[in-house]
């Protein structure tokens, strides 16, 4: 079972579309944009937009969750589901007014080589004026050793804490599920993309005026927030 396999049934619940997630992106793009979610989850937060008046493709690569973008898809014309992977953009024929990556999905990757190459693609993939959005955990504050962790998700029907632990060059991230009385733990090791290395690679690969915040409110950056989320324009 792969790692985000296990977390299929309760994605929604987990990660339901965030108000202020949609209202940062949307605030990047007209009503009617064709836009492109890489690594879309269960394809919330491309569902909400979709139903905003968005033409919407949401990517993702693991089968479960692309199953599950699929039959939200039949309900929302504007909503279409793909299995490409952020490494696979060259293969999708269309171009978009928008991209956007959110859920610390980057750091997925193995390297900046791969980083580089996916900004690289997104940056061939926009039409003129198009916007590239990123959100991904502030990497500068767990490398700061600072123990950092996020607050454990609870509802009525499911527990999910996350944690992350800094070994060699890599962040390993444990989640522990406990659902039905039953806990289950999981761990992956991300790569952990900075501020200051992400800046410069989206400026060499062709964008220009970077926007750089802390939370989808727009708060400037800081080296000590719990995210780092960039706007960079082509």
């Amino acid at each position: 079972m792969t790692f985000y396999h296990a977390l299929t049934p309760y994605y929604d619940v987990l990660f339901p579309a965030n108000e202020k997630q949609l209202r940062y992106i949307s605030s990047y793009y007209a009503e009617g944009s064709s836009l492109l979610d890489m690594g879309a989850g269960t394809g919330n937060i491309a569902y909400a937009l979709a139903e905003a008046g968005y033409n919407v493709t949401a990517a993702e690569p693991e089968a479960a969750m692309c199953d599950r973008i699929r039959a939200k898809a039949e309900q929302c014309g504007r909503l279409t589901a793909v299995s490409t992977s952020m490494l696979e953009l060259d293969q999708l024929i269309e171009h978009y007014d928008g991209i956007y990556c959110v859920g610390n999905t980057l750091a997925h990757l193995q390297d900046r080589k791969e980083i580089r190459q996916f900004l690289q693609e997104a940056h061939g993939k926009l039409r003129a004026h198009g916007t590239l959005l990123i959100q991904v955990v502030n990497y500068d504050n767990v490398l700061a050793g600072s123990n950092f962790m996020f607050p454990v998700i609870r509802n009525e029907h499911v527990t999910f804490a996350r944690s992350y632990e800094l070994v060699n060059d890599r962040v390993l991230f444990t989640t522990t599920l406990t659902a039905n009385g039953q806990a289950e733990s999981s761990s992956i090791p991300l790569f952990p993309v900075t501020y200051i290395q992400l800046v410069p690679m989206l400026e060499q690969c062709g964008f220009c005026h970077i926007e750089a915040y802390s939370n989808f409110e727009k708060a400037p950056y800081a080296s000590d927030a719990s995210a780092l989320i960039l706007a960079a324009h082509r």
